[in-house]
């Protein structure tokens, strides 16, 4: 115990002492965050404060692992999908400063890159794991064996799960708050199978982040940019497959999943319809535009987090 308790204790403390030196070097060399033409005006006030916090949160990650936690390939295997979607938002966070722009990766380059990648990570833990091919069902006290649909189904829990925390990253620590939520929920499930090099994983991925959030909550310091979002996506989804709870993650994750579904709607509502469902997507951005102070925001949606991520555990 005294040994992950200096586990967690260092995961926090790195970013904590580390990101004030970091944001010092990004406000040196002008990397700020870009804000998009059709993002709602009350934005306009972040322009320039510093992006790519995430490259902090992988940094450390990627030692705390590599120093603290036993040899074990699902950690590994973890830490790998971690790294690798974070070089695909460092890419799209580079391309975003080099050019000046809002924008990096087009949609289709970066689905590209995501679905490659996920790919090689599931196809490596299917050859070189005793992972199997069951899935755990909520509530059912049950497991379903997907057998060849077992690889497609992986790579498109990756792809869903890093792109549902990149879009929910609109908001001051919005994002980062969630992943702790839903990683202390994980933790507790890998501890509860016995995985216990998964669940000291999944409580330094929380405590990292809850290191970055120091810095990242209203008003926010620095951003996690793409680097950051698509990196604890992947975490969170390694950690949902290798628990073999990919459909709890619909649960515990599920303000993640209302965020993506209220884009898929708007999208699909205007281009069937003609007409929004909401004032603007993801939902964050329409509460702001109701008049919700973006803290108030924040914490409500964490507050939501928090219900689900208790009933996912629930239904385990």
């Amino acid at each position: 115990m005294t040994y992950w308790l200096l586990t967690l204790l260092v995961s926090f403390i790195i970013p904590i002492i580390s990101l004030p030196f970091f944001i010092k070097y990004l406000k040196k060399h002008n990397v700020g965050q870009k804000i998009r033409q059709e993002g709602p005006d009350l934005h306009q006030h972040k322009m320039g404060t510093p992006t790519m916090g995430g490259a902090i949160v992988i940094l450390t990650l990627a030692m705390v692992v590599l120093i603290f936690v036993p040899y074990n390939k699902y950690v590994l295997w973890s830490l790998a999908a971690t790294v690798g979607f974070g070089l695909i938002g460092l890419i799209d966070d580079l391309i975003k400063y080099l050019k000046k722009r809002s924008l990096g990766l087009l949609t289709m380059q970066k689905l590209f890159l995501q679905i490659a990648l996920a790919l090689i990570v599931a196809y490596g833990v299917q050859q070189n794991t005793d992972l199997g091919t069951k899935i755990y069902l909520p509530f059912l006290k049950n497991s379903i064996d997907l057998g060849i649909m077992f690889m497609p189904f992986v790579v498109l829990v990756m792809v869903s799960s890093v792109n549902a925390v990149n879009l929910t990253d609109g908001l001051d620590g919005l994002a980062a708050g969630l992943i702790i939520i839903s990683m202390l929920s994980f933790a507790l499930i890998a501890y509860m199978q016995n995985m216990l090099p998964m669940s000291l994983f999944s409580l330094i991925v929380a405590f990292t982040s809850f290191g970055f959030l120091i810095y990242n909550f209203y008003p926010a310091k620095i951003f996690l940019g793409d680097v950051g979002s698509l990196a604890l996506g992947g975490a969170l989804a390694s950690v949902a497959i290798f628990t073999k709870t990919e459909l709890f993650l619909l649960i515990i994750g599920g303000v993640f999943v209302i965020e993506t579904l209220s884009v898929i709607l708007q999208v699909a509502s205007v281009k069937l319809r003609g007409k929004i469902i909401f004032k603007m997507s993801p939902i964050h951005h329409h509460f702001e535009l109701c008049g919700w102070k973006e803290p108030k925001i924040i914490i409500s949606f964490w507050i939501t987090g928090a219900i689900l991520a208790l009933i996912g555990i629930a239904s385990i």
